[in-house]
């Protein structure tokens, strides 16, 4: 936990709604649910999923330290005696409780945001911009889902201005309850792509429930919308019928913003608090619009306006689809109160974390571009440009795995894939997963007739013949979805400044 965060047993017992079994200890310094970690002084939350079951394991949470125990299941008497015990009729719905008290005894602003593509990395932006004025916290990692969101604002302290919480989602009505936890004073969707297919069936259905961030918000809150987007836009289209008093901050990339007629305000124009939806014309003027004017392996230079200030900078980030998470991150500052000159000097602070488009050294002179956190059709689609238009000494290869939880269309987007690969002028791929003889049939029908290894699974003799194969100067993009563990590859060709876990 950070700094000095502090919890009495008052507290926790008011926000989880449980009685006290046993009291050892009344002051605790954090919550913690993995009994592999430092629990000194913190409240042990015993989760049970449908793998495990925490409450196994409750006396050796309490000789790694554990102050207080939250169960739902009696612990023996050797445990009992041992430490405060908290009993509650369920830990998830515990945890969620204190999660949701814990916000509201906080002072911090939250930030909530969600979407397809760009969420984390959205929330990383958004943190390393706000924390050039603000004091800020936020969720690490993908803590975005029902126990990720309360365990991440349960790590907020008395001195966090601002959070920025992360929302992920599979399934109808998860984004609902996540807004019920979080209660957030902003509200994004970045965008909405084909993710999760298997779990909502078409692109729609992924709209219908990335739209609850706005539906289910506090009436009270700010929303941010993304008009280049389509299902983003009809999302401001709805709401500006449905909640025309909201206050409402929007971006899009700045060539969209000229062909549309979305650029308004003249150059130079003063900082301006939000518009509601009912104040605003047919479409409004633009909050935030930018583009990518050049683009480098470790940088790219951008220029715009925000809030009709132009300027331009060069960020240290990879990648023409950041342009979205970077103008999401600037709106998120101006919904903090920055102003557009604070935001333009803060942008250079935007850095690619662990994972996303990571560029990491090979011993043999080779690099790699690391983007294994997640994929779906249109990341991984964006990817492949970004990686095709990258000048190079040498040669290109992909390393590619299976884009997950696609459902019935997995066959349809990795034939896609296939196809895209071998018009992108690699010199070589590799594919890992179930979708092999679709991504094959693919790569034939775009006439790929260079050197590829496909598998259902990563085999880790491919790396010695990989490796004699790269040289000085080659590099490789290696994406695929988080449950495919891609950073096995990278880890056998031998990286020299790579570690596989954070």
């Amino acid at each position: 936990m950070s700094r000095n965060w502090q919890m009495t047993l008052e507290e926790l017992v008011a926000g989880t709604g449980g009685r006290v079994l046993s009291q050892t200890e009344r002051n605790f310094t954090g919550v913690g649910t993995d009994t592999r970690a430092d629990l000194k002084g913190q409240i042990f939350i015993a989760l049970k999923g449908d793998n495990f079951d925490a409450h196994d394991f409750l006396a050796k949470a309490v000789d790694a330290g554990a102050a207080a125990l939250v169960v739902h299941r009696t612990p023996d008497a050797a445990v009992t005696n041992r430490v405060t015990v908290i009993q509650v009729d369920d830990t998830l719905s515990a945890l969620q409780k204190l999660g949701r008290f814990w916000r509201r005894k906080m002072k911090a602003r939250i930030l909530g945001v969600t979407g397809t593509n760009g969420k984390t990395t959205t929330k990383e932006f958004t943190a390393a911009l706000l924390s050039s004025r603000f004091d800020v916290h936020w969720s690490k990692g993908s803590l975005n889902n029902h126990w990720g969101v309360p365990m991440s604002l349960l790590n907020m302290d008395p001195g966090h201005e601002i959070a920025v919480i992360e929302m992920g989602m599979n399934h109808l009505g998860e984004l609902t309850e996540l807004n019920k936890i979080a209660e957030p004073d902003v509200v994004m969707c970045t965008m909405v792509g084909r993710g999760h297919l298997a779990g909502l069936g078409s692109i729609e259905g992924v709209a219908r429930a990335k739209t609850e961030i706005y539906e289910h918000a506090p009436e009270s809150a700010m929303m941010i919308f993304n008009l280049e987007n389509e299902h983003t836009r009809k999302m401001y289209e709805r709401f500006a019928k449905e909640r025309p008093a909201a206050k409402v901050l929007t971006f899009a990339g700045l060539q969209y913003a000229r062909e549309q007629g979305m650029l308004h305000q003249p150059q130079g124009a003063q900082h301006r608090a939000p518009v509601t939806l009912e104040s605003a014309t047919a479409w409004p003027e633009l909050d935030v619009a930018l583009e990518v004017v050049s683009m480098e392996p470790e940088s790219m230079h951008v220029r715009g306006e925000i809030q009709g200030v132009g300027g331009e900078t060069t960020v240290a980030v990879f990648g023409r689809h950041n342009i979205t998470n970077l103008m999401a991150a600037a709106a998120f500052g101006l919904s903090s109160g920055m102003t557009p000159a604070e935001i333009w000097k803060a942008l250079p602070r935007c850095k690619t974390v662990w994972g996303r488009n990571q560029w990491v050294q090979l011993e043999n002179g080779a690099r790699v571009l690391f983007d294994g956190y997640n994929a779906n059709p249109e990341s991984m689609s964006a990817a492949v440009e970004n990686f095709a238009a990258l000048k190079a000494p040498g040669r290109k290869f992909a390393v590619l795995g299976e884009m997950l939880e696609m459902g019935e269309h997995a066959s349809e987007v990795h034939r896609e894939l296939g196809a895209k690969i071998a018009k992108s002028g690699v010199d070589g791929v590799c594919f890992f997963g179930a979708s092999k003889v679709e991504f094959e049939a693919g790569l034939k029908s775009g006439g790929f007739q260079k050197t590829s290894f496909i598998s259902d699974r990563y085999e880790h003799s491919l790396a010695p013949r990989m490796l004699p194969v790269l040289q000085v100067g080659d590099i490789v993009l290696m994406k695929g979805s988080r449950g495919m563990q891609l950073e096995k590859a990278l880890v056998d060709l031998k990286p020299v400044d790579f570690q596989a876990k954070k």
